[in-house]
């Protein structure tokens, strides 16, 4: 209750939500953008090359089937729950 008084819940709060998101895509980029080689598959470097803010978290995120590479579906899937 003291925090309200003192006006700092709804700035910390966005605060807090503003560093959650951070690591997350900005923007939607397609598969082949992000898939530098042409392997078929992101690896966490061409992740980190295409999204600089991205931390290790985010990209184990999108690895749904835990393997270390990003697959096309797997992408989309990540980038429909958190590119604008």
């Amino acid at each position: 209750m003291h925090l309200l008084k003192r006006g700092l819940v709804i700035p910390g709060l966005t605060l807090l939500m503003t560093m959650a998101c951070a690591a997350q895509p900005v923007q939607y980029a397609p598969f082949e953008a992000v898939d530098h080689d042409g392997s078929g598959i992101v690896e966490w470097y061409e992740f980190k090359k295409a999204y600089p803010e991205a931390t290790p978290k985010s990209f184990l995120e999108a690895d749904l089937n835990k393997d270390g590479d990003l697959t096309p579906e797997e992408w989309e899937t990540y980038m429909e729950r958190f590119a604008p």
